[in-house]
């Protein structure tokens, strides 16, 4: 876990020692060691919700429900490719617990098992989405030229490459991904162009854990559409947001998708499906929080007011806790 103490100003550990050997380098074995120290609350980024108190926002975390946040450190050095062209707290990160998590580097997939004070690189490319459903889970990771799938029997402990690889013009995940357990699941995926930048957004479908997968639905009448987060809660029902602020909903297990239909003074920013009747969404809206609420499947929306998310009350109790973007939002309402 993070520790805060006055220690944390301590440089960048770039030089380490593993039985009794010295590194010549600010690499060994691959592993580099992180530095923290305290930072302001983020606003923005991707979430890594662990619970109501702890999560992850790229490499800054906080243990105590948003009260205080630790940012980690990357390596400025040249010999250690951790480029991310985005401050720290925008780092693209995902972790499975408070203690492990991945991040993408200029070249490689790095891992922590110590909440980011070590990372180990883990394999080459970049990350483009991480799944895990108890021990199994599955990753996909690109150098450009392809995408390989990667699964995990041991929580990400280690990772076995398998299936054939993506090819990035035809399809490749995106970033998000959404398993039933630990063989069904479903991706975002794109085509990608020479400059790595995603177009004709779609969905595909795995029934083996993630090492082979079909395309199955496109979004031809949108090819320019950047597609966010896919939760599905059964084998039919899902729910998939648009960063171009819509909401499409499938009932045949991803085949077709519609537009679902949302309050007139909302601009979506974030979705999140807790059963076939209930979910919930996160917008720009005068005189609420900006977070509404469906319990009938998304037929009538239910705004939360302020005073029920500063109170913890009503419906805004109900909030799902691992929802990453309802999870920002309320800490902004509680400052």
């Amino acid at each position: 876990m993070p520790i805060r103490s006055k220690t944390l100003f301590a440089t960048l550990l770039l030089t380490l020692a593993f039985g009794g050997r010295r590194a010549s380098s600010s690499l060994f074995d691959d592993v580099a060691r992180f530095v923290a120290h305290p930072v302001g609350a983020p606003a923005t980024g991707a979430a890594s919700v662990i619970d109501a108190r702890r999560a992850w926002v790229g490499l800054a975390y906080t243990g105590d429900g948003g009260a205080s946040w630790t940012g980690w450190q990357v390596p400025s050095t040249p010999d250690v490719d951790f480029d991310l062209g985005v401050p720290p707290i925008a780092a693209n990160t995902y972790f499975v617990t408070a203690e492990r998590g991945w991040l993408t580097g200029t070249n490689s997939v790095w891992a922590t098992d110590d909440g980011a004070s070590t990372w180990r690189r883990e394999m080459p490319g970049h990350l483009h989405a991480v799944a895990l459903i108890g021990d199994d889970g599955w990753l996909a990771a690109g150098d450009g030229k392809s995408v390989r799938n990667y699964t995990t029997k041991d929580a990400g402990r280690t990772w076995k490459q398998c299936g054939p690889p993506w090819e990035p013009s035809e399809a490749a995940p995106l970033s998000s991904a959404s398993f039933l357990d630990s063989t069904h699941g479903w991706a975002t995926i794109g085509s990608f162009n020479k400059r790595d930048l995603p177009y004709l957004g779609g969905v595909a479908k795995t029934l083996d854990g993630g090492c082979t997968w079909k395309v199955i639905w496109r979004d031809s009448d949108n090819p320019g559409e950047n597609l966010g987060d896919i939760r599905f809660v059964n084998a039919n029902i899902g729910w998939l947001f648009s960063y171009y602020g819509k909401l499409l909903e499938t009932m045949d297990g991803g085949a077709h998708w519609r537009t679902v239909q949302l309050p007139d003074d909302i601009r979506l920013e974030g979705a999140y499906l807790e059963s076939p009747a209930k979910g919930w969404v996160l917008g720009s809206a005068a005189g609420s929080s900006g977070i509404y609420y469906t319990s009938d499947g998304g037929v009538q929306w239910h705004p939360i007011p302020v005073a029920e998310i500063r109170n913890n009350s009503g419906a805004a109790r109900e909030i799902p806790p691992k929802w990453s973007s309802g999870f920002l939002r309320i800490l902004q309402l509680r400052r």
